[in-house]
């Protein structure tokens, strides 16, 4: 039996049954010198036995466990920049955005460039409805040999190997890009992950466009968070349009949503306090006089609005008496009906056909 079905065996002795996870591990390579895995957490026990193993994945609630499992030595972050070890195979989640993956290879890329490793292997699994050929297309960027396993139980593999000597870098990660909203020009800097990249999604301008009413009730020294902060427009905008008039701080469960936020944040010039949390943790009771979001209804792929409803009734905790929490999510989810139950009185600012921004008061 070869190291790879020896993988795979042990795999299926654990008792897990996912078909991403299983095809990865059983068209890995039959041997590594040090794999690194990279947001699928349950690979690790597979890999464990047949060489050394990190671990990294972008969401806090998914890295959490990871930590109290296996201990802070496996976590190594690709893209924080720290010396670490680095790969022969990387096994990986394929994400379903381009940019995220061209991000990712580009990082990994120039890991292996700066330390002479000419042998790296990423095998990259995924179900295979969300695949196409611009995969292939963006993974040829940064290696000469790109191609895809036969699909099993609805999944597949694609495989890069052989680092390209002259890859065809395009523009860059973190990318940046000037935007204006009403009377403010900011720079936004995003990596290639992030919910609309270094851009100003429609939503988020609805809700920006009513920051005039949003702070003008606000008291002196005013707390502020940008809760789900992304690429840190909110963040930002608020803090340049109040110039040090309140605390303005910002966090998510994205590590790269708050790297974007930090590093656009500092591209203004600008004081905003940037944390990795999941949603309110932490932050005591009735301390916040501003909450403001554009809050997700999806985790990944999964559309499971249940951590937002969460998030949200967690709002009224925070907040003072007289408190606001601005919200703006797609018109036809029932946030509004929720946010009036479950924190205050809440009334709609304004409405289009595809979002709706509301103002919550905690009583």
């Amino acid at each position: 039996m070869d190291a790879g079905r020896k993988t795979l065996a042990a795999w299926e002795n654990r008792g897990v049954d996912d078909p991403v996870d299983e095809i990865i591990a059983a068209e890995a390579p039959p041997s590594a010198r040090h794999i690194w895995i990279l947001g699928r957490p349950k690979l690790i026990a597979a890999a464990r036995p047949w060489a050394p193993t990190s671990f990294w994945c972008d969401d806090l609630r998914d890295l959490e466990p990871v930590r109290r499992s296996h201990g802070e030595d496996i976590i190594a972050n690709p893209m924080d920049g720290e010396e670490g070890p680095v790969p022969d195979q990387v096994w990986m989640e394929l994400p379903e955005s381009l940019d995220a993956l061209d991000d990712i290879l580009s990082i990994l890329h120039g890991l292996a460039a700066a330390r002479g490793v000419t042998n790296l292997h990423v095998v990259a699994g995924g179900r295979i409805r969300r695949m196409n050929k611009s995969l292939n297309d963006v993974a040829a960027r940064w290696f000469d040999d790109v191609h895809a396993s036969l699909g099993r139980r609805r999944a597949r593999v694609l495989h890069f190997s052989s680092p390209r000597v002259n890859p065809a870098r395009g523009a860059g990660w973190p990318r940046r890009n000037r935007i204006r909203t009403m009377n403010l020009e900011v720079e936004l800097v995003a990596h290639g992950g992030v919910f609309h990249g270094a851009g100003l999604d429609p939503g988020t301008a609805l809700l920006l466009d009513q920051r005039g009413t949003m702070l003008s009730r606000l008291p002196s020294r005013a707390r502020i968070l940008d809760l789900g902060c992304g690429n840190g427009v909110i963040a930002t905008t608020l803090a340049l349009e109040l110039q040090g008039a309140a605390a303005v701080s910002a966090r998510d469960v994205s590590w790269i949503a708050v790297d974007s936020t930090r590093m656009t944040a500092r591209a203004n010039h600008i004081d905003v306090d940037v944390s990795q949390a999941d949603g309110l943790r932490g932050i005591p009771d009735r301390s916040l006089d501003l909450v403001v979001t554009n809050p997700p209804f999806h985790r990944g792929s999964a559309r499971d609005s249940a951590p937002t409803r969460r998030m949200l009734t967690d709002a009224g905790r925070v907040l003072r008496p007289g408190g606001q929490l601005w919200c703006v999510y797609n018109s036809h989810l029932p946030w509004g009906e929720h946010l009036d139950a479950e924190v205050g009185p809440t009334q709609q600012v304004a409405r289009t056909k595809a979002y709706t921004v509301t103002r919550t008061i905690r009583e």
